[in-house]
């Protein structure tokens, strides 16, 4: 299945996928972007995700409040090369 893929469902509101990371409640993009798809069908899916983007770096200002744990295994690596 190509991972890009958005899946149809029954509508959703924002509350039936989410979890909470320190306190801030959270879903991954690929639900977010699935909900509104299915309640704005008349709306392309790509300027759907652009949306939700933007709105993401207005909210954290870049800063992400999850991480995937491959990037802390990376920065491991990069911090061992100079700290052996």
């Amino acid at each position: 299945m190509d991972e890009n893929t958005i899946e149809a469902r029954p509508r959703a509101t924002a509350v039936d996928a989410v979890q909470a990371v320190d306190g801030i409640p959270v879903a991954s993009l690929r639900s977010v972007v699935s909900r509104l798809c299915l309640d704005y069908p008349g709306e392309d899916p790509v300027r759907i995700e652009t949306v939700v983007l933007r709105e993401w770096e207005a909210f954290s200002a870049g800063r992400p409040l999850v991480i995937p744990t491959a990037v802390e295994e990376g920065a491991r690596e990069v911090l061992d090369l100079r700290y052996p």
